[in-house]
Parts: structure tokens; C-alpha cells; sequence
């Protein structure tokens, strides 16, 4: 017998993979190998499933983020760390699926957008004032301000209106949104260790 815990663990990998408007309950259901009405039992629709999903997508999110606080050396270890991840895990992640449940599903939606600005925006902040007192970061700049444009910015390159998924690769847009942050952050001394790091992950990159 299939466990709510089991079918939401499903949902959100196709939710993942294919995006949230594109999987029906009986793509779930063969998924499990189960009836429709078992899932049912369980869930009262799919806006309930999309829910449950979508929080457990968001706690592993938080504790990715929480792992790599904890792994990093100094702010810019930290960038580095996050550059990794998106390189080796974002090409798994359908693009389509924050849009998804911002346009069908209101529970999650909220659901995103208290994780947003109670965990997310606070998290970017203390990792800005960070590597302002590690003197890694512009002295100059507001770290609320800056937080916030990192978080709308990851909310754009889900945006398939303006990143059509045919005509980017969707990694390389969270990529180059990346860097393109990373170094209106950087002071000198920061650039140099944030490159040192990246000559790393190519390093790394090449010999996989």
C-alpha cells in the first residue's frame, strides 16, 4: 500500500521533470502502479498533491541551502558551492514548473512565496552582509535591496516568455544570471578568489 508521504515523493519528481500543468493523476498513478482512486483516498485533488509536493521541494531546497552554509569556508566557497549544484542538478528541473503553480495552483503558490520571503530572502541577505564583513563583497551595497534582485531574478529565468525553453538552454540562463550577480558583488580581493574557485570547477568539470 502506497503511503500519502510515498505519492507525494512521486509527484514531485514528475512535477520536476515534466513541470506541474503537464502530469495528470493518472500519470501518478501508473507512475505507482496504483489506481487513480488510491491516490484519492489520500488526496482530495491534485492542487492538494501539487501542495504537499511543492513543500517537500522547498524543504529539501532549504536544507541544500542550509548544507552549503555550513560546507563554505568564506562567502565566496559559498557562491562556488552554488555554482556547482546548478551546474551538476538545475539541468533536472523542468523550467515550466514555478510557473505552473503560479498560474493553476494558488495553495503552493503561497506556500512558495512564504518560503520566499520568510527563509529564502533572509538566507541571501546574511550571506551578503557575509562576505561584506569578509570584505569579499562592495562595501556600498544594500544587502536587502540586493537579496530581493537575486530572488526575482531566479524567478525570471523560470519565465518561458522570456527564456523560450527552444531557444535556451535553461542551465546556462540560471548560469549566466549567476555570474552576472556574483560580480556586482565582488571587490577585487573577491573576484580573485571567486575566479580561483571557478578554475576549480572547470577543472573538475573537464575530467567528468
Amino acid at each position: 500500500m502506497e503511503s500519502k508521504d510515498q505519492i507525494a515523493n512521486i509527484a514531485q519528481q514528475l512535477f520536476l521533470k515534466y513541470g506541474v500543468r503537464s502530469v495528470t493523476m493518472d500519470d501518478i498513478a501508473k507512475k505507482l502502479g496504483i489506481s487513480k482512486k488510491t491516490i484519492y483516498q489520500y488526496f482530495a485533488d491534485k492542487d492538494e498533491v501539487v501542495e504537499l509536493a511543492t513543500l517537500r521541494i522547498l524543504e529539501r531546497e532549504k536544507q541544500l541551502i542550509e548544507d552549503i552554509k555550513n560546507r563554505s569556508e568564506n562567502a565566496i566557497h559559498e557562491l562556488y558551492l552554488i555554482t556547482r549544484y546548478i551546474r551538476q542538478h538545475i539541468v533536472d528541473v523542468n523550467p515550466s514548473i514555478l510557473l505552473d503553480i503560479q498560474k493553476y495552483h494558488r495553495g503552493a503558490w503561497e506556500i512558495y512565496q512564504n518560503f520566499k520571503d520568510s527563509i529564502f530572502l533572509q538566507t541571501v541577505e546574511s550571506s551578503i552582509r557575509k562576505g561584506i564583513e569578509e570584505e569579499y563583497y562592495r562595501a556600498d551595497i544594500n544587502p536587502k535591496i540586493l537579496a530581493k534582485l537575486r530572488i526575482e531574478q531566479q524567478h525570471i529565468a523560470f519565465d518561458d516568455q522570456i527564456f523560450p525553453k527552444n531557444e535556451f538552454d535553461w542551465t546556462e540562463v540560471q548560469l549566466q544570471i549567476f555570474y552576472n550577480f556574483c560580480y556586482g558583488l565582488l571587490t577585487p580581493k573577491g573576484v580573485e578568489l571567486f575566479e580561483n574557485y571557478a578554475k576549480t570547477l572547470t577543472t573538475h568539470a573537464a575530467k567528468n
